[in-house]
């Protein structure tokens, strides 16, 4: 048995001074104030010090980090992944996969099928989010153009056979046959996003009822309002703000996305509509310097990344528990809101919220510990402690052709 101790506690319905979470196996058994909980002898005690307990973090939207990234196409790759996000407080996480050829997806997606299925050390893969190919490319960011379609049966039918393993799919709805895609994805119980994309309010509402539900990266390579038959209409931005049906997830590293819309996507959608997310990349954690992405020359500095000329930025680098500080900064956020936008609310919307997301009795035992600051101390993933100050590193061996060593 564990007991994490002597912190703020923060769950869904109350912020609990001198508050504890103890753990049974991989679950959670019991949370309250340290002195009216009934812990046994001999139980292993984590020392919050002070700080604040609070539930592990959900990565929804997530391409890499440490130098790996999720068309890897390696289990190895999302092995160390898994470990290496530990360290900021992440528990669990959908590995996102880019606009890329056919066969990279396959590759990442039998990869993540591989890893879900080995014991993984470290958090929790989700499943695989799909960012397009079937995207606008007037609204295409950094996906390469070529690699951008139209939506058609004999091609997405290869990421329907392998619908299991896909939690998320980003899709433009405004373009040909995208409302079947969503449909089809729907009856498969996938999470159909709308991104990269240029539609108005009509084909929002239109793919909504469709069964789409969630909006990727709001205000990142959305269309906004503009003139349609001579009159000014909702562009993606404004109709996602409105929809009550549509959830958004939001990139809050300090760079990307200014605070007045950080603060303008609250007012609207509300803690429990609107998800923190990091959008990171593989360069995420790696020092500063010159590297090379995808062909592509990228200047990484400390918090940020650029393409060779500085003429815009090359992806987020930020780790989860940083966006949940600069969120807080930025939005004038109430601590509890903070961590239920980094933990309950994309819980719920990945609709995994029944054993995700909160420190309630019942549910996995993924508790994150952090000091004063809101730096990591120590995670921990269904159970098993992982310190965030300890180098940590796969090393050959064990049972599954790998261990892991802190």
């Amino acid at each position: 048995m564990l007991v994490v101790e002597n912190g703020t506690l923060y769950t869904p319905t109350r912020v609990i001074p001198d508050g504890a979470v103890v753990v049974e196996g991989q679950r959670i058994q019991a949370v309250g104030r340290r002195n009216e909980l009934a812990i046994p002898r001999g139980a292993q005690r984590l020392n919050a010090s002070g700080g604040s307990i609070v539930p592990g973090f959900v990565n929804m939207h997530i391409h890499g980090v440490g130098g790996y990234g999720t068309c890897d196409g390696q289990v190895a790759s999302f092995q160390a992944m898994s470990l290496l996000l530990t360290r900021h407080g992440v528990t669990s996480w959908v590995p996102t996969i880019g606009s890329s050829p056919l066969d990279v997806k396959e590759a990442a997606l039998g990869a993540i099928r591989q890893a879900r299925h080995t014991e993984v050390v470290g958090a929790e893969i989700l499943g695989a989010h799909l960012e397009g190919p079937y995207l606008n490319v007037q609204e295409r960011g950094a996906m390469p153009p070529d690699l951008l379609r139209t939506p058609r049966l004999e091609e997405y039918f290869t990421f329907l056979q392998q619908a299991d393993i896909i939690r998320v799919f980003t899709v433009a709805p405004e373009l040909p046959g995208a409302l079947e895609l969503i449909r089809e994805l729907k009856k498969r119980n996938v999470l159909v996003s709308v991104g990269h994309s240029i539609a108005i309010d009509e084909e929002l509402s239109r793919a909504v009822d469709a069964g789409l539900s969630h909006a990727t990266h709001l205000f990142c390579n959305m269309g906004t309002l503009r003139r349609a038959n001579l009159r000014q209409v909702a562009g993606l931005v404004e109709s996602v703000l409105l929809d009550d049906r549509v959830t958004a997830e939001i990139i809050t590293d300090g760079h990307i996305i200014a605070p007045s819309l950080m603060k303008l996507a609250l007012k609207v959608k509300g803690p429990e509509k609107l998800a923190i997310i990091t959008d990171g990349s593989s360069l995420t954690g790696l020092p500063p310097g010159s590297y090379s992405v995808r062909a592509r020359d990228v200047i990484l500095e400390e918090d940020i990344a650029y393409v060779a000329d500085r003429s815009a930025y090359a992806g987020s680098v930020a780790t989860m528990d940083r966006c949940v500080r600069v969120a807080i900064e930025s939005m004038d956020l109430a601590l509890p809101d903070a961590f239920r936008m980094a933990s309950l609310t994309p819980a719920t919307i990945l609709g995994v919220s029944d054993r995700k997301g909160s420190l309630e009795a019942g549910k996995d035992a993924d508790v994150v510990i952090l000091d004063d600051d809101l730096r990591v101390v120590h995670t921990v993933v269904r159970g098993c402690i992982f310190d965030a100050t300890s180098e940590a590193r796969l090393e050959e061996g064990g049972e599954f052709g790998w261990r892991v060593a802190l």
